[in-house]
């Protein structure tokens, strides 16, 4: 049996929480369980390494990311130095090493194969522990390349999946995912959350997973566990299993999560005719940027229309600049942006057919006399945009009236 642990910069942000993963190891070594490791590098190295580059003046992004992959080289040098020390066999591997080939979008590559994985059955086969270098990869031409965001999570499943592992252990600071922000309001922990929900969740404004890795997991059916590096604990299983006992948390609803990282754009007065919204956001979309909650209407006798959608803030900039360049000094009408709100999203299965939390939501939220700017809804998710001054006391009443009105289970019996 094969499991892939991952862990984060802050599991191997410091001499002390190195040391402290051995205990991690040896429980699973003496199981006689295959283990494969992935390591990030150590926390704030890899935003080190970016304000070297940039006082440097650096010109591409593939000398960018040749300096970055060195941060996981550290990580995975040391690690195998402490376990060998301690009498466990271990072998780091990098990206190169084991062929794991990516495109050549440096700064957000995408894995296209592992083409030397033999290399880490072999060591396991020596009862070696493989130690591999997460969020880097190589170009077919040789050249390094990083896998953006939530990078070492893609690389952790993306070995999983090759592997066929029985799972895929992510060990982050958090003990599991929780069903709301648990900095905002104290609430419970969920032990099972299925593949269709997580995913929400994640491009939700959850930061526990990123979208890229669960897409990955559902693609290729990998289990994943989301643990702590210091707590004993079961943490969350995300899986695509239906029938779970003692640890199943069979939600209606199952999670809340919010995103204040947001900007709403608004194109006004632009002639209604066929094509306009690709006009509009075809340049955007070209330029690899995610618009959400697109809201389309039409005024003065419908010659004219009004396009509102939702991009993440750091390219707020950009957009308006594609807007003017390609839309408004050709077509007219104006441009319109709002900041500081916030998108709360509730996650779930069947919303769309349960009409009665849709009303419960919204009566929340009125009760608070919150405004809200956008709403939309489908299957699995209902999200809607407030200002960011709301976002706290909204989410805290919404934990809180759901959880009274039983409107999830907890562990087979209503909360």
């Amino acid at each position: 049996m094969i499991i892939v642990q991952k862990f984060g910069g802050t599991s191997v942000g410091s001499k002390q929480r190195i040391k402290f993963l051995k205990n991690i190891i040896k429980k699973y070594k003496y199981l006689n369980i295959y283990t494969i490791m992935i390591l990030s590098a150590m926390s704030g190295e890899t935003t080190k390494m970016v304000y070297l580059a940039k006082y440097f003046s650096f010109r591409n992004l593939k000398e960018l990311d040749c300096l970055l992959c060195v941060g996981e080289q550290v990580s995975i040098s040391l690690f195998s130095i402490l376990l060998n020390s301690i009498k466990i066999k271990s072998k780091p591997l990098t990206s190169s090493q084991i062929g794991l080939i990516t495109n050549n979008d440096y700064s957000y590559a995408r894995i296209i194969s592992i083409q030397n994985y033999f290399l880490i059955k072999k060591n396991l086969l020596k009862n070696k522990i493989p130690i591999l270098a997460g969020f880097q990869g190589i170009t077919r031409s040789g050249n390094f390349t990083t896998l953006g965001r939530g990078g070492s999570d893609t690389s952790a499943i993306a070995i999983a999946a090759c592997l066929k592992a029985k799972e895929c252990q992510i060990y982050t600071d958090v003990e599991s995912i929780f069903f709301s922000d648990p900095r905002i309001c104290k609430n419970f922990k969920i032990e099972f959350v299925p593949f269709e929900n997580i995913l929400e969740l994640s491009s939700s404004g959850s930061k526990v997973l990123y979208v890229r890795s669960i897409e990955i997991a559902i693609k290729y059916n990998v289990n994943i566990r989301v643990l702590s590096s210091f707590l004993k604990n079961k943490g969350t299983l995300i899986s695509n299993k239906k029938n779970f006992s003692n640890s199943m948390e069979r939600l209606m609803i199952s999670g809340i999560t919010h995103s204040n990282n947001e900007v709403k754009i608004t194109v006004k007065n632009i002639p209604n005719t066929a094509g306009v919204s690709s006009k509009i956001l075809g340049p955007i979309i070209s330029n690899n940027i995610c618009v959400d909650m697109i809201i389309q209407n039409s005024i003065i006798n419908e010659k004219y229309t009004d396009l509102t959608f939702l991009v993440e803030t750091k390219y707020f900039k950009k957009v308006k600049f594609l807007i003017k360049k390609h839309i408004i000094s050709k077509l007219g009408g104006t441009v319109e942006h709002e900041l500081n709100i916030t998108k709360i999203s509730i996650i779930g299965i069947g919303l769309r057919t349960h009409n009665k939390i849709l009303d419960k939501m919204l009566y929340c939220v009125s009760k608070l006399k919150v405004n809200i700017i956008l709403i939309s809804t489908s299957e699995t998710k209902i999200s809607f945009v407030i200002k960011n001054k709301d976002t706290i006391k909204t989410i805290k009443e919404l934990y809180l009236f759901f959880n009274k009105n039983f409107m999830f289970r907890r562990n087979g019996r209503v909360a």
